[in-house]
């Protein structure tokens, strides 16, 4: 009888446990936003901005944005500048504070409207997530463009990707 109860016991305990554990998600708190709108017919969900400037210029500035569709992390990169003109292969070049280099390859078409879209790998968010980043180079057509993120830029930037490697996209 003894036994019985041990193992009913046992039972309803790990059933217990099984009903409280909870998402890694919802433990963090995660400024993921997801509405209506579909991007091509799939549901897609986006971190907020952050915002840079150009460095050594007064009014020139860019936006940097993660998102995510089905299991794929994007890196949305725009700079408020007319008539910049985006290169395809290779327009991000990402300088850590160890020294190290690293490019990022645009997958999204040659444009003039100054924007970049790159799918980040597995490879790219973890090279990422462990350095912090000390400058960035948007390379276009023209001209060269330098930022400077700082500490909180660098920290928004891996929460926002450990964010989004958690959350699951609505399909609506």
């Amino acid at each position: 009888m003894n036994i019985f109860k041990i193992l009913l016991f046992s039972a309803l305990f790990s059933i217990s446990i099984k009903a409280q554990k909870v998402k890694a998600i919802d433990t963090l708190n995660c400024p993921i936003s997801q509405n209506n709108i579909l991007l091509a017919g799939k549901g897609f969900a986006s971190t907020p901005p952050i915002l840079l400037r150009v460095f050594n210029e007064d009014f020139e500035y860019s936006v940097v944005q993660f998102g995510k569709r089905k299991r794929k992390i994007y890196l949305y990169f725009k700079i408020f500048t007319d008539n910049v003109c985006v290169k395809q292969k290779q327009p991000l070049k990402l300088n850590f504070k160890t020294g190290e280099m690293y490019m990022l390859k645009n997958s999204f078409s040659v444009n003039c409207d100054g924007t970049a879209i790159i799918q980040l790998r597995r490879r790219d968010r973890k090279k990422i997530m462990n350095n912090n980043i000390n400058s960035i180079k948007f390379f276009t057509l023209k001209k060269d463009y330098e930022f400077n993120p700082n500490s909180a830029d660098n920290q928004n930037i891996k929460e926002y990707l450990n964010c989004l490697k958690l959350y699951k996209v609505k399909n609506r």
